[in-house]
């Protein structure tokens, strides 16, 4: 299994197709949002609640056809998982190793890279799909303000997929320093 640019592709979704996505949804919801009979009062909070759910929206379906169609194809050859044989001991004791967490057992590198090629095209592609998410629900919570209970779990629970999105974040980073790490060298002749 060969990761032929991964990182490089979620890159550039976040340089280029994220930022376009949410200025555009913004755009739409204060279009939309000056449609409405009553512009002087509440603009400002229906633009950006229109705007966030257009936003969050567009975010989670340009980032779904984005991974489907440019994420995908980055990794070759398209195979079965390659920890589907092992226990589930033996697959945390992989995770592990390509999160740094164990030392790498040398005898086993091709299943280990295998491994962490698979694990971080699904990691590109929760990195993806989570901002739109993010986003289309901080829009619900940012208009609703603070008036209750159920709204102060809202925002927690916001703050929650904030810190699950660095540990992605954090784990995708991990696992291209893992395949840069275990890439083949050259024999030491070959000069």
């Amino acid at each position: 299994m060969t990761d032929l640019g991964i990182g490089g592709a979620v890159r550039r979704y976040f340089l280029m197709y994220f930022p376009f996505t949410v200025l555009a949804g913004l755009v739409v919801g204060f279009a939309l949002a000056s449609l409405w009979l009553d512009v002087v009062e509440g603009f400002v909070q229906s633009g950006f609640y229109i705007g966030s759910l257009l936003s969050g929206l567009g975010v989670f379906v340009v980032g779904w056809v984005y991974g489907s169609k440019r994420v995908s194809p980055m990794v070759r050859p398209q195979r079965i998982g390659v920890t589907v044989g092992l226990t589930a001991a033996e697959v945390k004791h992989v995770r592990r190793q390509i999160m740094a967490k164990e030392p790498i057992d040398i005898n086993h590198i091709s299943v280990l890279r295998g491994a962490a090629v698979q694990i971080r095209e699904g990691l590109a592609k929760q990195l993806l799909l989570s901002p739109g998410l993010l986003i289309y629900f901080a829009g619900q919570a940012l208009s609703r303000g603070i008036h209750s209970v159920i709204d102060v779990m809202m925002i927690v629970l916001l703050l929650g997929m904030v810190v699950l999105l660095s540990i992605t974040s954090g784990q995708f980073r991990q696992t291209g320093k893992f395949l840069t790490s275990t890439y083949p060298s050259a024999p030491d002749n070959a000069k």
